[in-house]
């Protein structure tokens, strides 16, 4: 049986129903309650229209009509407008409880902006006009997904390719650490060029340093002198994307054991970091687990 169809028949029945058309008007539907762990008001009934507010689960709105294809236009929290009507059971006046269909919300997109400034346009090219701009770290809302190289954001259009996917509960926290890593992916293939801050080749701590500086904070050059001078102290336990991870193995120590450091890369997540190899002389992947484990000597935060 089709949730719509029978939601239908039974306002019908309760006598609330005032029009049929393309959506059905009600004289009074009372409230409904949010079933989904968050849910979206949004300006239109479609999840490519922008959003207004969100509802976590458990709150209760105010149903105003069935706007057709799954949707209710609902007030909640003063703001009117629509609602999927699969994560919504609503109480009619007369006490009938129209359960939720719990259905699929639309997975939401969240995106990290890797770029120092990111133009934001009125539509999907380079030759459309620039509305506005976003900073380097923030983490946006992505609204569709035209397939293009460009995305959707609530303000306009933005380049895929200065934009991180991030998980949808990602809040920023560690938006440097996540810009920093996005980066050093961009940087993947590099020489490794001995004493080389980029841009077209690299030494270990010259690529860290390299990238922090391009997103304006910059750090000590030479792995020591990070390690002693730069961010915070983290366990190797709790890394997150961007952390820098030193490495200590006698066989490459030129300073008779005064210096913690032969090597520096950068931890990017799953077990990986980033780093210029001089082994490979190129910018590549690694596990920390492995070959480079029994060296690992710390790790630091930056920012």
């Amino acid at each position: 049986m089709n949730f719509k169809s029978k939601a239908v028949r039974t306002l019908a029945a309760a006598g609330l129903i005032l029009t049929m058309g393309t959506g059905v008007a009600f004289a009074s539907i009372g409230s409904a309650t949010v079933t989904a762990d968050s849910l979206r008001l949004r300006s239109e009934a479609n999840t490519n229209s922008s959003t207004i507010t969100q509802a976590p689960k458990g709150s209760d709105v105010t149903v105003e009509e069935d706007a057709g294809n799954g949707w209710y236009k609902v007030t909640y929290s003063g703001k009117t407008g629509y609602m999927s009507s699969e994560w919504l059971t609503v109480s009619l006046a007369d006490g009938t409880v129209l359960p939720a269909a719990q259905g699929i919300e639309p997975e939401q997109k969240r995106g990290l902006v890797t770029a120092s400034v990111l133009n934001v346009r009125s539509g999907p090219a380079t030759t459309y006009d620039k509305v506005s701009t976003l900073k380097g770290g923030m983490v946006v809302d992505i609204v569709s997904d035209p397939g293009n190289g460009w995305y959707q954001v609530e303000s306009g259009y933005v380049s895929a390719e200065y934009v991180t996917l991030v998980d949808a509960n990602y809040e920023g926290s560690s938006a440097l650490g996540a810009s920093a890593a996005a980066m050093a992916k961009q940087l993947l293939g590099k020489r490794y060029v001995s004493g080389g801050a980029g841009p077209n080749g690299f030494d270990c701590s010259g690529l860290m340093y390299y990238i922090y500086r391009q997103l304006g904070h910059p750090i000590a050059r030479g792995s020591s002198s990070q390690y002693y001078n730069s961010g915070y102290f983290v366990s190797t336990s709790a890394m997150q994307p961007g952390d820098l991870i030193f490495f200590f193995d006698r066989r490459f120590d030129s300073s008779g054991g005064t210096l913690p450091t032969t090597h520096v890369g950068m931890y990017v997540g799953d077990g990986q970091f980033i780093h210029a190899s001089t082994t490979s002389y190129r910018v590549q992947y690694d596990s920390i687990y492995g070959y480079y484990a029994p060296y690992i000597v710390g790790a630091k935060r930056i920012g």
